[in-house]
């Protein structure tokens, strides 16, 4: 057995500290003396779920708009600013978060945090800026729906989700971009974008008593704010959502289905029947539909767990003359995986797989970040890798086997397919 990381090193539990500013915003830091960077978040309780009814796409548009100029700096200052600071700046929004970050040298930590605060903290959103940038997500969008991975994996969402805004594109439609105004936008951000419902977390070579006093007073520019309200997804009837294109000759298919939320202790079992399932090339879905019976290229399962609901999905592309075959085997797979178990050994793997999916993770110091972020966010407190780990060495195979019982009694039947079929004949060959 290997020697055990110390404090500090990748794998250990380091000096992870927490402050409160009286704003409201969480200040979370964990200096990593091995690193010469920092990976800096300013992470936000608001995504693409939150979105108003017939505006969807507003937080992906508000990601955008605020590298796009403060009352100062316009983008190309703000651009020129951080890369002669050594930093990249990027940002994303999904479901339940929106993140503007950045990478840089520890021994530039005071220039580009007050930087990344100047901008997020005030934001401009000036129309002839929103009027481009629409033009820039309308594209992305466009490029999106004919993406038939995207689109496979966005009608999976509708079908699970149905109208609930988790059913939501993150980027909206073209339709609801671009009726977006800079008053909507601003209006939105003073409201909910403001320390009170954030958390800024930054790791590497980083002193956590210089952070509050670098954050505080610029964050502080925009006010209060309230967590946005959301309401909770009702479970839907299984149904398949097909989006024929008859062009193609594959088929690509998202099935899921529904689980429970991050905050669920069963999160660990469900990691490790994730890979026994379809995480790894030794996985049985992998082993079965690939190596075996070469029906797919390549097919994958994967979890998604909110602050409310989630699921268990498998992705797949296959020819269309063999989808029926694909779907049966994997019938046969889940049949196989509720009346047999996991065996002892597979159990091992897949564990000591999750466990190093983890680990190698916190080799970057953006990931133990954005980890740090979305764990406190969804579960009110800090996680340590140390916890993480040690919740996963008490598993047992019966935790699995309950979860198997849970969860996969009845089958993916939520699902989307895009490629030259139709709903009628997908629905046919799920329902088999």
């Amino acid at each position: 057995m290997g020697a055990r990381p110390k404090p500090g090193e990748p794998g250990g539990s380091s000096g992870i500290k927490t402050t409160t500013l009286p704003g409201g915003l969480v200040v979370i830091t964990e200096r990593l003396p091995h690193i010469r960077s920092v990976a800096l978040g300013l992470t936000f309780r608001i995504g693409g779920r939150d979105d108003p009814n017939g505006l969807g796409g507003m937080a992906h548009m508000v990601e955008h708009m605020v590298f796009k100029g403060t009352s100062e700096k316009d983008a190309v200052d703000i651009n020129i600013a951080a890369e002669s600071l050594g930093a990249e700046l990027n940002a994303f929004t999904d479901k339940e978060s929106t993140c503007f970050y950045g990478r840089f040298p520890g021994d530039q930590t005071g220039p580009v945090t007050a930087l990344l605060t100047e901008i997020v903290g005030g934001p401009a959103f000036r129309a002839v800026e929103l009027d481009k940038e629409k033009q820039v997500v309308s594209e992305e969008i466009r490029t999106a729906n004919e993406d038939p991975d995207s689109c496979a994996v966005n009608l999976m969402f509708t079908a699970l989700y149905g109208d609930h805004p988790m059913g939501r594109q993150i980027t909206g439609s073209l339709d609801s971009v671009g009726v977006l105004t800079d008053v909507q936008l601003r209006e939105r951000y003073r409201a909910f974008y403001g320390p009170a419902c954030g958390v800024a977390v930054a790791v590497g070579d980083v002193e956590h008593k210089a952070m509050p006093s670098a954050l505080g007073p610029l964050l502080g520019r925009h006010g209060d704010c309230r967590p946005v309200e959301r309401s909770l997804p009702e479970a839907l009837p299984p149904r398949a959502l097909v989006e024929t294109r008859k062009e193609l000759s594959q088929v690509y298919v998202c099935l899921a289905r529904p689980g429970f939320a991050y905050g669920d202790p069963r999160r660990h079992a469900l990691s490790v029947l994730n890979t026994a399932l379809g995480g790894g090339v030794s996985s049985r879905l992998f082993q079965r539909l690939r190596e075996r019976d070469a029906l797919v290229y390549s097919v994958a399962s994967f979890t998604e767990l909110y602050a409310d609901s989630g699921f268990i999905g498998i992705y797949f592309v296959t020819d269309h003359r063999k989808l029926g075959r694909c779907l049966e085997v994997i019938r046969e797979e889940l049949v196989r995986l509720r009346k047999d178990r996991l065996t002892s050994e597979e159990f091992e793997r897949a564990r000591n797989m999750t466990k190093s999916s983890v680990l190698l993770a916190l080799e970057s110091p953006t990931s133990r970040m954005m980890r740090l972020a979305r764990t406190y966010q969804l579960l009110g407190r800090v996680v340590t890798v140390d916890e993480t780990l040690e919740a996963f060495n008490r598993l047992v195979p019966e935790d699995v086997a309950r979860l198997i019982d849970d969860l996969l009694d009845g089958g993916f039947h939520h699902a989307g397919a895009v490629g030259p079929l139709s709903g009628a004949e997908f629905s046919s060959m799920l329902n088999a």
